[in-house]
């Protein structure tokens, strides 16, 4: 591998993520993720031996673009696929540049994944809001996120640690839901996957199949408190 220090090869990974379709890039020890509350939570995570920091990649979400997140079955999502095809461009060219040798990170944390939101913060990416979600001063809660393993220590990122954008918020998150998730002060998980069971029963079905249509019968999850965040509306 050529020779850099920590510094300057986490500014060379930010700057090839960003020019191949990231709008946010993190940088983490993996470490401060296993250490991190939800992680501290969770038993029996299984990451790759070497790996040494985790890179989280985000693309932005705004409203004008609703389909990125829309679930076509099989097929996923048009944000992850984006997402997925930035980590492999970002896998060759780790190894073919500096021979680092770089992992995908599964979604689901029982397959070896990270919890995202967690990671992305100790990357210093954002903050968790009143909504739960990761607000990021550039988009606020409305990007997606996915992540790679690397096995370097890379130096993490810094960005500007006075950022609370909830602290004189309305927080019109909370008003939004329709299933008045936070209603109790806290947080309901189940009241939100009520929601999600809902947005999944008003899609269309192949009665041939059992399988989602690709082309017009797309699950379109509620995204009410993402949008009504303030945060980020104004940036480009």
């Amino acid at each position: 591998m050529p020779s850099h220090t920590n510094q300057n090869l986490s500014g060379i990974i930010i700057k090839k993520a960003l020019s191949i379709g990231a709008s946010l890039v993190g940088i983490a020890s993996v470490d401060s993720i296993r250490n991190s509350p939800s992680h501290l939570q969770s038993k029996n995570v299984r990451w790759p031996s070497q790996a040494k920091s985790v890179i989280i990649l985000a693309v932005k979400h705004e409203a004008d673009e609703p389909s990125l997140d829309w679930w076509d079955g099989n097929h996923g999502t048009a944000g992850n696929r984006k997402l997925i095809s930035i980590t492999r461009q970002l896998k060759r060219w780790f190894k073919k540049q500096y021979g680092i040798v770089a992992n995908d990170v599964p979604y689901y944390i029982h397959r070896g994944g990270i919890f995202l939101k967690d990671s992305a913060v100790c990357a210093r990416m954002g903050v968790i809001g009143k909504n739960n979600l990761v607000i990021t001063p550039s988009y606020g809660p409305r990007v997606r996120l996915r992540a790679l393993f690397v096995n370097v220590q890379l130096e993490p990122t810094k960005y500007p640690a006075d950022f609370s954008p909830c602290i004189n918020c309305e927080a019109p998150c909370k008003t939004a839901c329709p299933q008045k998730v936070f209603e109790s002060g806290v947080y309901d998980r189940l009241l939100c996957q009520k929601q999600m069971e809902q947005d999944e029963k008003s899609s269309t079905i192949s009665k041939d199949t059992g399988i989602l249509y690709y082309s017009d019968a797309m699950i379109k999850y509620c995204r009410a408190c993402e949008l009504a965040c303030p945060v980020g509306l104004l940036e480009d």
